[in-house]
């Protein structure tokens, strides 16, 4: 442990201290930390927590749960010392937990790490999962950092989330909060409404207390036709999703400030029903969508493999500074 950290940079005084006291931190026979322990291990950064989740649980953990590294190839103009920029790779990692009584509720908890030579991110999150009765309550916050150009003290720069959900299946009704930085950012609540032959209406009505936005959505499903209305005081927007057969969705949209954008899914590997199909991990599609005298946005995604390009266009006439991106997710 010591020998991997310190072949990759030189330590401060601090940066040991943090990583003694994380191995009392974890060392079964002493459970129990003295303060002096604990005010070292303040001393992190998200990065090095991050770091250290990925090596502690990662070793232990399942096949299942092992890092995945996505690495994205885009298009651009960088110099050598920007490289980071140019291959934009990303790891992550997602870790699950039974906890027993007296909680008895199913853990999930997870980082994410982004090296970037001009914004380099990361985050640590977690959720929980309670059955009350029959009432799903699920919690989860997010930690999540983007370093200083210069060192302006420990967890500068740290934004805090909260999502707070509760749901109830057998009366198809469900309520949401988020919060940021200890502000609440959204409200919203969901209740479904099933008709014959298995059709269903969805109303979800969202309130924004930091801009005072509020909006309502309303959504119509059946077997091949997906209906969503999304009405507010300042704009109303249609969008239609049919399907054509096992490999073809078509979905105009139209917004009452004149927007009119036209999206066509094609299923390289037929499935049905069309919405919610396929795991998204598994999915292979693709996805052409035309905003008239914007853009053309093509998204190619094979298992693994994700291809993006945006064409930014004027009428019939194709501008510069067209956006290529390749991503390959791969797990160890």
């Amino acid at each position: 442990f010591f020998r991997f950290q310190g072949h990759t940079h030189t330590h401060t005084h601090n940066d040991f201290n943090l990583f003694f006291s994380l191995s009392r931190l974890f060392d079964s026979s002493k459970a129990k930390m003295k303060r002096k322990c604990w005010s070292r291990v303040k001393c992190a950064s998200l990065w090095e927590v991050a770091m250290i989740m990925m090596m502690v649980y990662g070793t232990a953990s399942a096949a299942t749960n092992r890092p995945t590294l996505s690495i994205t190839v885009r298009d651009g103009h960088f110099d050598n010392e920007n490289y980071l920029n140019y291959f934009c790779p990303t790891l992550s990692s997602t870790y699950t937990k039974t906890l027993h009584k007296p909680l008895s509720a199913d853990l999930q908890y997870g980082f994410l790490l982004a090296p970037s030579s001009t914004k380099p991110s990361c985050s640590i999150w977690c959720k929980v999962t309670k059955q009350i009765h029959k009432w799903k309550i699920t919690t989860g916050a997010a930690l999540a950092s983007i370093p200083p150009q210069k060192q302006q003290g420990v967890f500068s720069n740290v934004k805090a989330d909260i999502d707070l959900r509760v749901e109830h299946d057998q009366r198809d009704v469900s309520a949401r909060l988020f919060a940021s930085d200890l502000s609440i950012s959204r409200l919203e609540c969901t209740k479904g409404f099933d008709l014959q032959n298995t059709n269903r209406f969805i109303v979800n009505p969202r309130y924004n207390p930091q801009t005072h936005h509020a909006d309502v959505i309303f959504g119509y499903v059946t077997t091949a036709t997906k209906v969503k209305v999304r009405a507010s005081a300042q704009c109303q927007e249609v969008s239609i999703a049919q399907q054509i057969n096992t490999r073809n969705v078509i979905i105009p949209t139209i917004a009452s400030n004149g927007d009119v954008t036209l999206r066509w899914e094609r299923q390289l590997i037929p499935q049905r029903p069309v919405f919610g199909g396929q795991k998204e991990e598994n999915a292979s599609y693709i996805a052409t969508t035309l905003k008239p005298s914007d853009s053309i946005h093509v998204e190619w995604k094979d298992g693994p493999w994700n291809a993006i390009v945006n064409i930014p266009i004027d009428g019939t006439d194709v501008h510069s500074g067209s956006n290529v991106s390749i991503r390959r997710e791969v797990t160890f």
